[in-house]
């Protein structure tokens, strides 16, 4: 993928009917220089590259699409989880009723989806900071660990010391 925008120098007194390409052009300068994304091996894969984007969308400082892209990222979850009827504000308390999440990270989800609702509604009116976008995807992540990674965790650690116990006839009951 290639995001960005270019700075190139108007008059670089290159003749037209030079042979020298524009990449070769040393004045040109990428905005960004990188993007950042985060990995979530524990996650779907169709979730996990939408929160991927997530926090790619805010290391290049799209603050509104970051915010769009969480608040989708937690109804995709819901949704994954069999949580299907209803708004996203009833996905979200069902998913607390479930115990996928725990009832402060519901919370937060709310306050996720009520600044999403705004992107996801053409409500530019309210300005949105980068601490606006920090916040949301650390909800974003915090559910993706309590519903996805922190179970896959949990598993890992419990069929490793089931193996042990099988190797070595002994172990923690």
């Amino acid at each position: 993928m290639s995001v960005g925008t270019t700075l190139i120098t108007a008059n670089t007194g290159v003749p037209t009917n030079s042979t020298t390409r524009w990449w070769d052009d040393k004045s040109i300068h990428w905005t960004p220089e990188s993007v950042g994304g985060r990995d979530f091996p524990d996650v779907p894969p169709h979730i996990a590259a939408a929160a991927d984007e997530a926090f790619r969308d805010r290391s290049i400082g799209t603050l509104r699409s970051a915010i769009l892209m969480a608040r989708s990222v937690i109804e995709a979850t819901c949704k994954d989880k069999g949580v299907i009827k209803g708004q996203l504000a009833a996905k979200i308390d069902e998913m607390s009723k479930q115990g996928l999440i725990r009832s402060f990270t519901q919370d937060a989800a709310h306050e996720l989806r009520f600044l999403g609702n705004d992107m996801a509604h053409g409500d530019f009116v309210d300005p949105v900071d980068a601490d606006d976008a920090d916040a949301v995807l650390d909800v974003m992540a915090e559910i993706l660990n309590e519903v996805y990674q922190g179970p896959a965790r949990a598993g890992r650690m419990k069929a490793k010391r089931e193996a042990n116990k099988q190797e070595t006839g002994a172990g923690t009951p």
